[in-house]
């Protein structure tokens, strides 16, 4: 599923650098680790900030740290911000 009206080129959200701010655009995957990533405030539209990459990365989202290890199953796929 890919938000409406998006252009920009899409990468991994695990290709950010530290403090680069990206949208969160499209998930691929397994169906339940999504609803569960979006249950913890990861979902198609939220603005995240990479803290600090790596596995397990921190992520800023809606003022809110969240430490999360993405396994293989989903990918979350990110539009960076200008």
């Amino acid at each position: 599923m890919i938000a409406r009206g998006t252009t920009a080129n899409l990468l991994p959200i695990d290709l950010l650098h530290a403090n680069e701010q990206a949208n969160v655009v499209e998930f691929q995957g397994n169906e339940s680790q999504i609803h569960r990533l979006a249950e913890i405030g990861l979902r198609i539209g939220a603005s995240v900030r990479m803290i600090r990459p790596g596995s397990p990365c921190l992520l800023a989202i809606d003022g809110k740290r969240l430490s999360i290890r993405l396994s293989g199953d989903v990918e979350v796929l990110v539009s960076a911000s200008a």
